[in-house]
């Protein structure tokens, strides 16, 4: 995490009314277009709208039930129609009533500890501030998901202001990072706010909160002033009840991802996604790739190591080029840095491409087979290649297409990208090795079997 670098006070929102309803009337199932068998009901108000939706969003983490209903009421809090009304209400339905209880339960739980909204003083009436919603969900739930039309699972950085703030926020959260708005908001709303759905991955939604916290912290300094406004790479707060846990609080230091559940110690089936707050199974597509990555690594090393060994220094001096970029994508996967398109070798990622299909051109090498007659570092240059491709496929599941066509690219292109190049130029230096331009490489002893474009004559191969 950055540094903090504004320490703003919390809003804790309240919940103001609970009820449940074991079995709802056939009239009240009508009007709230029941699905079929799911009659019984959980009605909630509360004192923030933004704050309880993300909450019932989390109680669709904890139980089956569903949000069937969740309305912003005109005005917001300060003008309720009544003591328990507050500025929204929520209804979940389930199957039985149990369902429903576990639901409230994760729901008011989430309001409490951890949906809140900020307040920042201005200088125009400190005693006044200026109310926002610098909200991260690592993982959302089934009610948030389809309202962003992003997967469920996936991060969202929900980011509500005032009207002026919400907008110069959005503009510096879209600035700071590769979080891209998934719905907005514009003002005013019910509750004379706006703002905006930011998807993208966990580090991009944290960096796009800190960047909309420091924008309107600025306004808020010198709301006349007409200046630009700073506030990209700036931090948001963190979270108090979070900051508790993580310095081994009684609600525990660690979290699970996608329960919230909270643990005084790290369990051995769970493992960091990020941080602390981050747990997640080791089954987690993301954990899946990372394996991949480090499988990666350990093939690339055997390579050189089995190169060195043939004296092909050159060939041991390019496959460490390949491992250190192995490496970076290791680190930007964690961190969500972008990894700039690769280059290896002297060539550019283009160049790298272009290469792998004219090796007969250019070493009179054919697309080839690896064969054994070609030594143990063909042999290895050929498996770290396959597992290059493995590695790109896991990285494509872990970060599927935040919205859209499941031909659209992967959130994380970037990693795809790289690791696509990392095995076009595995290939590429096996048939520069067959191709005999390493000291110490082996020609096989006959013809290389291959394909090769009719009617040409083998070229000589290139130094």
């Amino acid at each position: 995490m950055i540094p903090m670098k504004v320490d703003l006070p919390p809003l804790k929102p309240r919940a103001l009314a609970v009820r449940t309803i074991p079995d709802a009337s056939d009239d009240l199932a009508r009007a709230f277009g029941l699905p079929a068998g799911r009659r019984a009901l959980g009605i909630i108000t509360a004192t923030s709208d933004d704050a309880l939706y993300a909450a019932l969003d989390q109680g669709t983490k904890a139980s089956p039930a569903d949000v069937v209903y969740a309305k912003s009421f005109y005005a917001g809090a300060n003008y309720p129609s009544g003591p328990f009304s507050g500025e929204c209400i929520g209804v979940y339905a389930a199957r039985d009533p149990a369902e429903i209880d576990a639901a409230l339960d994760a729901c008011l739980a989430y309001l409490e500890t951890e949906a809140w909204f900020y307040a920042a003083a201005t200088a125009e009436d400190p005693d006044r501030p200026v109310a926002f919603f610098p909200h991260v969900i690592a993982s959302v739930g089934r009610y948030l998901a389809p309202l962003a039309d992003i997967a469920v699972g996936s991060p969202l950085a929900y980011l509500i202001a005032p009207p002026l703030e919400s907008v110069v926020g959005l503009d510096a959260a879209c600035k700071a990072g590769r979080a891209q708005i998934a719905k907005w908001f514009g003002p005013p709303s019910e509750t004379n706010f706006g703002g905006a759905y930011l998807a993208g991955d966990l580090p991009a939604c944290e960096a796009a909160a800190r960047a909309f916290t420091a924008a309107i912290v600025d306004v808020c300094a010198a709301p006349l002033a007409r200046r630009s406004t700073r506030g990209a790479g700036e931090s948001t707060p963190r979270p108090p009840a979070r900051a508790a846990a993580a310095d081994g609080g009684a609600a525990g230091r660690f979290q699970a991802l996608a329960t919230g559940e909270r643990f005084a110690e790290k369990p051995d089936h769970l493992t960091h996604l990020v941080d602390d707050a981050s747990l997640v199974p080791k089954t987690h597509p993301r954990i899946a790739a990372r394996g991949k990555l480090d499988l990666l690594q350990s093939a690339v090393l055997d390579a050189q190591v089995a190169a060195d060994s043939d004296g092909a220094r050159a060939l041991v001096g390019e496959l460490g080029e390949i491992l250190e970029l192995a490496r970076a994508l290791v680190g930007a996967e964690v961190t969500g840095r972008e990894v700039p398109p690769p280059r290896l070798f002297g060539m550019g990622s283009d160049e790298l491409r272009d290469a792998t299909h004219h090796t007969y051109e250019l070493y009179g090498v054919p697309f080839m087979y690896p064969d054994v007659r070609q030594g143990p570092v063909v042999a290895k240059l050929s498996l770290a290649r396959g597992i290059a491709r493995e590695a790109e496929l896991a990285v494509t599941a872990a970060f599927p297409p935040t919205r859209g066509a499941v031909t659209a690219p992967p959130a994380r292109a970037d990693l795809a990208h790289a690791l696509n190049r990392i095995s076009s130029a595995l290939y590429l230096l096996a048939c520069r090795y067959v191709a005999g331009l390493y000291q110490g490489s082996r020609r096989p002893l006959g013809p290389v079997r291959g394909w090769k474009p009719p009617g040409q004559s083998k070229p000589e191969p290139k130094a």
